[in-house]
């Protein structure tokens, strides 16, 4: 979870339900294969989900949410942050 590019993907996942794998590219400035490899580490850590929805024709569209779990693990990881630097 310590990578920055995952905090990122963490964070960007926590203001929103669900994020469209390219709106993450775009949003974090990341190529495909990079979001794809940090995505990997994630969704085997238990911290994202990811679902394949087919749309127009053959084009399938990958969503990316925080699982229960990773929502509850990045709070805690905030809070302990937090609590480094003296904030509430």
């Amino acid at each position: 979870m310590h990578s920055p590019v995952r905090l990122a993907v963490l964070g960007t996942l926590r203001r929103v339900h669900n994020a469209s794998f390219a709106d993450l590219c775009e949003a974090l400035d990341l190529d495909s294969p990079e979001l794809s490899r940090q995505l990997r580490v994630l969704e085997e850590a238990g911290v994202v989900e990811l679902a394949k929805l087919r749309g127009e024709g053959r084009r399938v569209r990958t969503f990316v949410r925080l699982s229960d779990e990773g929502r509850e693990r990045f709070e805690e990881y905030l809070a302990h942050l937090r609590a480094l630097v003296g904030e509430s």
